[in-house]
């Protein structure tokens, strides 16, 4: 049985960018093969278990030729498997997405094109610079700047004569010929261009001058590929338009450890996560903790929960556990009649929430502390089970007992360190961190247990923490906390990062 071939765009850096359509088509993928030019956080919307082949080609240097390229996908389609040709911008715009397509027609196999942002417009407008403009530029033409000799350009005579908008792709190693040629065949050399590196990314790097100065500007900015130049009057209007980088969070690398609610490692378009993104941070998400269900514990609570008078839930961790357990048994929220369910904090109550069970109590400050404020002289005797890590709880239970109640811990999953994410923390925290953010001490100490004394790292970063426990436990391993938020949640700690910056 034959496979099917996907030729999809991913934009052209943003995350953001990249249409509905590839995201679906890449959570179905067996095969990915990737350049690149894509962004790397794409990846991780992509299931485990599927292959990843890099044929990344840098300028001048093709390690693995077109003609290879191609045969990888009609043969790994072949094997009837579901194969994405992952590319940067769009396929067809300088893509050499057209040659693969023919090499597939050619040997009968199915293919798909899914368009993407090119960013011939993107960088663009992220730069503040409208491609076309009523007034100034009423056409844009877009032209590789990639060409080996004058034979691959196109004539500089004719473009040099046209008023729209000129944007180069690929052309940094060629930017001075081009530059050149346009003068030469008639370009006023106080023509406005700008060179845009890294563009839509919080890399995005911007030289401006005119056709006789931008070149020794790139080379002061220090622009390098990937870039766009792009040359015309439109370039003048950037000085009222910019937007892009001025993000509070622009160009920072935050690192997350965390967990999160998410989908393939990818936070949703609402979660405070994603507010830093927005405001120009680039956030790494490499959670530190590998959580893993105890099933026996949690069926045998469920088993005996009639023993019980109230079920205190400390985590969605701890959510999830029990939910997934009551699924299993095809128990709803019947068999929980009578029982009393208190939530640490508004995410573990959501979490409950979404099982359509409502905790009857969430104390106002999200700390296993503040719950221990709403025990009553009723609650009294009264046998609470304490749904929890196996690290967790022993705060709870102890002010539970001294309160008069008689607390069982329940181990419903086990913190254990991700050694999976030790090659991308420690490649991360090569490049350099701006801030890391820590939302239990397992994240802090397990990242410590994986990259050993790298950690050193977070002394020249700030540390951004989500309660007094996770702050208490860094400042004890000698390092110094910088924010931290009134409101113990994700939300509330995004906000004063905002705010700190």
């Amino acid at each position: 049985m034959k496979g099917k071939v996907y030729l999809i765009g991913a934009g052209p850096g943003d995350l953001g960018l990249m249409t509905l359509k590839a995201v679906e088509v890449l959570k179905q993928a067996d095969t990915v093969v990737f350049d690149r030019l894509i962004n790397p956080h794409v990846l991780k919307l992509v299931p485990k278990d599927v292959e990843l082949i890099d044929v990344s080609k840098f300028p001048g240097n093709h390690t693995i030729p077109q003609a290879e390229i191609n045969c990888i996908l009609a043969d790994k389609a072949l094997q009837g498997k579901k194969v994405i040709r992952l590319k940067g911008g769009d396929p067809f715009v300088f893509g050499r997405g057209g040659e693969e397509a023919l090499h597939l027609y050619g040997r009968g196999i199915d293919f798909e094109v899914i368009p993407g942002v090119t960013s011939a417009v993107s960088v663009l407008a992220y730069a503040g610079i409208p491609v076309t403009h009523r007034g100034i530029a009423s056409s844009f033409h877009v032209i590789t700047g990639h060409g080996k000799s004058e034979d691959d350009f196109p004539d500089f005579e004719a473009l040099a004569k046209l008023e729209g908008t000129l944007v180069f792709l690929m052309g940094i190693k060629n930017m001075e010929h081009i530059i050149g040629r346009l003068i030469e065949c008639g370009k006023p050399a106080d023509t406005p261009t700008a060179v845009i590196m890294n563009g839509t990314t919080p890399y995005q790097k911007i030289a401006v001058g005119t056709l006789s100065n931008i070149c020794d500007n790139a080379k002061k900015g220090n622009i390098k590929n990937p870039a766009v130049i792009v040359v015309g009057d439109v370039v003048k209007l950037r000085s009222k338009l910019s937007w892009y980088e001025n993000g509070r969070l622009f160009g920072k690398r935050i690192l997350f450890v965390g967990s999160f609610d998410k989908q393939n490692g990818m936070p949703n378009s609402g979660s405070p996560l994603q507010r830093l993104r927005q405001e120009g941070a680039d956030v790494f998400i490499y959670p530190t903790l590998n959580i893993t269900t105890i099933k026996q514990n949690v069926k045998k609570l469920i088993d005996g929960i009639q023993s019980f008078d109230i079920l205190i839930f400390t985590s969605k961790n701890g959510v999830e556990s029990f939910v997934k357990c009551m699924k299993e048994y095809k128990l709803d929220a019947r068999y929980l009649h009578n029982k009393q369910i208190w939530a640490v904090g508004p995410q573990t109550a959501a979490k409950l929430s979404q099982a359509h069970l409502y905790a009857d109590v969430v104390p106002d400050t999200y700390t296993s502390k503040a719950l221990l404020n709403h025990v009553t002289q009723e609650d009294k005797g009264k046998r609470a089970a304490i749904i929890t890590s196996d690290i967790g709880g022993e705060r709870i239970i102890s002010g539970l007992t001294s309160c008069g109640l008689k607390a069982h811990k329940v181990i419903a999953y086990e913190n254990r360190p991700n050694i999976e994410v030790k090659e991308q923390l420690l490649e991360v925290i090569h490049d350099g961190i701006d801030m890391a953010i820590f939302t239990s001490p397992s994240s802090f100490n397990f990242m410590r247990e994986i990259v050993g004394d790298e950690i050193e790292a977070l002394k020249d970063a700030q540390i951004a923490v989500i309660g007094p426990v996770t702050k208490q436990a860094i400042q004890k391993a000698g390092y110094t906390v910088d924010i931290m938020p009134q409101e113990h949640t994700l939300k509330g700690l995004s906000e004063e990062i905002l705010a700190y910056y």
